[in-house]
C-alpha cells in the first residue's frame, strides 16, 4: 500500500490486524482532505466563445456573454477590426465553491472586409451578443459588364 498525502506529509499506514479498518479509515481521509474541498480560485476569461460568418452585405459576430449585461461590454471597430471588451464581476461569498471564470477580457477580431461603422448594430439577448456590421459599399461585390469587341 502507498503512503498517504495530508497536506504534503506522508502518512505511513497501520500494519496492524486491525488493517481494513485503517485502508478505510484512510480511504475517507483522502477524500475528504483539505486539497479536496478547497475551494477553486476563480480563473480569468482571456477569450469568450464566438462565431463570426458573412453574407453579401453583412458580416455577423455572436458572442456568448454570460452573467454580463450591456453596462458590462465595449464593443469598437477600428482598422477593420472589431474589439470586444468587457468585465465579469465576482461577487465573493466565503465559503463558497466556485469555477466560474471573471475578470476582464479583450478580444479582437479581424474583420474579412471594410464595414460601414455609421450602421453597426449590437444586441445583447439571453447571454449570446450579437453584432451586425454592414459591409460598407467598396466591399461589396461588384458586377463588371464585358463588352466585346
Amino acid at each position: 500500500m502507498l503512503p498517504i498525502l495530508r497536506n504534503g506529509t506522508a502518512l505511513v499506514p497501520a500494519t496492524t490486524s486491525a488493517g481494513p479498518a485503517n485502508r478505510i479509515a484512510s480511504l475517507f481521509d483522502r477524500f475528504f482532505n483539505d486539497e479536496f474541498l478547497a475551494p477553486a480560485a476563480p480563473q480569468a476569461w482571456t477569450t469568450m466563445p464566438l462565431s463570426l460568418w458573412d453574407d453579401e452585405h453583412t458580416i455577423y459576430v455572436e458572442l456568448d456573454t454570460p452573467g454580463l449585461t450591456d453596462r458590462d461590454i465595449e464593443l469598437s471597430v477600428h482598422d477593420g477590426k472589431l474589439y470586444i471588451r468587457g468585465e465579469r464581476k465576482c461577487e465573493h461569498k466565503e465559503g463558497r465553491y466556485d469555477t466560474r471564470s471573471y475578470g476582464q477580457f479583450e478580444q479582437c477580431v479581424s474583420l474579412p472586409a471594410a464595414v460601414d461603422t455609421d450602421r453597426v448594430e449590437a444586441k445583447l439577448t439571453n447571454g449570446v451578443l450579437q453584432v451586425t456590421l454592414p459591409k460598407s459599399p467598396e466591399a461589396k461585390p461588384r458586377k463588371i459588364t464585358i463588352k466585346s469587341a
